[in-house]
């Protein structure tokens, strides 16, 4: 808050004093009173300080006060927001682990057997599908034909498949020629969880692939057996 002192000289070496640490914007509250002090002090007796001008100085010290602490106590609430929904976060993260999961993604890795599974939801009434593996670059790596598909959610073992881990697209086309929409999701049991560097956000493990969990679509009992007799670990990168 700049304060501007009237009168005579001894009023700016006074108030030039009181700001050796500190700008004129930035007075705290003792600074500011010290300063009235030292303005009432050395004012001109000729032109003193009218009333109506003190009071206009302590109604703006008084406003800017109040949004300081206004704004102090919307960040503090901020953090807390923050904080609490990295906990839940976390806390629903955690309680995955084991559980077979379908999260909206493209990616797919192909073990050395070379067969994988495809998790598709088709629209329509379904149609004659083709997979086609992409690289990083987005090209086209390979296709493969994998005849008709039904309408909805499914899932499809495929074979002959090269091994490695790739971003994958099924185009399905309908009788009359047109073009079906395919939802393409990745499905799993989780085997970990990790968090982002950058957020802290939870990344689900699906196997070699990630999945952030806000991706999440339908989550699953965990099987018998499976990764939920594991011990409990969660590790941070």
């Amino acid at each position: 808050m700049a304060v501007t002192a009237t009168g005579g000289t001894g009023t700016s070496s006074a108030a030039t004093g009181l700001l050796t640490d500190r700008t004129a914007k930035e007075l705290d509250k003792q600074a500011f009173l010290k300063l009235l002090v030292a303005q009432l002090r050395n004012q001109d007796p000729q032109s003193p300080l009218q009333p109506h001008e003190l009071a206009a100085q302590l109604a703006q010290f008084s406003s800017v006060e109040q949004l300081v602490s206004l704004n102090s106590a919307v960040n503090a609430q901020a953090q807390a927001n923050q904080l609490a929904a990295l906990a839940n976060q976390t806390a629903f993260g955690a309680s995955l682990l084991g559980r077979v999961v379908v999260a909206e993604g493209n990616r797919l890795t192909v073990p050395a057997s070379g067969t994988a599974s495809l998790t598709l939801d088709v629209a329509g009434a379904g149609g004659k599908a083709v997979l086609k593996l992409l690289d990083v670059n987005g090209k086209v790596t390979a296709t493969k034909d994998l005849g008709g598909v039904a309408f909805g959610r499914q899932t499809l073992e495929v074979g002959g498949l090269t091994s490695g881990t790739f971003r994958y697209a099924v185009e399905v086309t309908g009788p009359n020629g047109e073009t079906i929409p395919v939802r393409s999701l990745t499905e799993g049991t989780v085997t970990s969880v990790t968090f982002d560097g950058a957020n802290g956000a939870p990344m689900l493990h699906v196997g070699d692939l990630e999945v952030p969990i806000d991706q999440l679509i339908e989550i699953r009992p965990a099987a018998a057996g499976g990764a939920a007799a594991q011990a409990f670990a969660l590790t941070s990168r």
